[in-house]
């Protein structure tokens, strides 16, 4: 093969890259005065050049094997967020936890306070007795109580309930924790969306977890008429018991591929 001269390549690059073979010619080859006609020739004669042909072709597949390379990296992150999305634990972001009531460990099943807690209560109740205290008898009423210490200290409402507990027959008390979302695992990062102040607080907002299986399905082919999957038949028979997203992407190939058979 003859080696192309600088002027051919550069026509070959261009082409390759898209331009017309007259913009080819004009951005390569000196024009200046030739009609729109005498540049289209001009481009195509060189076009036909079995060198400049071959080369066209060369860097063509070239660009298209490039773009296809880029394509399936993308479609493969893209797929690897969905699975993300699709396993992570959702307890990871916020998560419903139980803890003991006043009652489960308190002395004798009596309110147990906290230490600063019956401090501040004492405190109340030293002020309202004295104020109580400097009034008139006849305009007293009744006299305010002293908080009672008789359930002890130390309550703690991330100990776990007692399920002998008279008060709430061991179901405790619930609360909503919401985790720390600058130590979220990778997975959980693409699974939050943010959070919204409400009057009841914090709001946790999630990605739809139902959206990524599904794309994850449409993905590996799993609503193709040729397949005739029920994909959440198939989710619910797979039981998958990993959370690794890739272990999951590869259960789910194979759950496709046998579905296929």
């Amino acid at each position: 093969m003859k080696t192309l001269t600088a002027r051919q390549e550069g026509f070959a690059v261009a082409v390759a890259k898209g331009s017309t073979k007259a913009d080819a010619y004009r951005q390569n080859y000196k024009t200046d005065g030739w009609s729109n006609e005498a540049v289209g020739k001009e481009g195509e004669r060189i076009s036909r050049n079995p060198e400049v042909a071959q080369k066209i072709m060369e860097l063509t597949a070239r660009k298209t094997e490039t773009a296809n390379g880029e394509f399936d990296m993308t479609v493969k992150k893209l797929l690897q967020t969905y699975i993300e999305i699709a396993f992570t634990d959702p307890n990871e972001l916020s998560r419903v936890e139980v803890g003991a009531c006043r009652h489960c460990w308190g002395v004798g099943g009596e309110y147990q306070w906290k230490e600063r807690e019956y401090a501040k209560a004492l405190d109340t109740w030293q002020r309202q007795h004295h104020a109580w205290d400097t009034k008139a008898p006849d305009k007293r009423g009744d006299e305010p109580q002293m908080p009672e210490p008789l359930g002890g200290f130390g309550y703690r409402f991330t100990a776990p309930p007692n399920p002998h507990c008279s008060e709430c027959e061991g179901r405790g008390l619930e609360f909503v924790r919401v985790m720390d979302t600058t130590k979220l695992s990778p997975g959980a990062k693409h699974l939050y969306r943010g959070v919204q102040q409400t009057k009841d607080g914090i709001k946790v907002l999630f990605g739809d977890k139902d959206k990524a299986l599904d794309s994850i399905g449409r993905m590996l082919g799993a609503f193709d008429d040729r397949l005739r999957v029920d994909l959440k038949g198939a989710v619910a028979s797979l039981q998958l018991t990993t959370s690794d997203p890739q272990e999951a992407a590869r259960a789910y190939q194979t759950m496709l591929t046998g579905a296929s058979g």
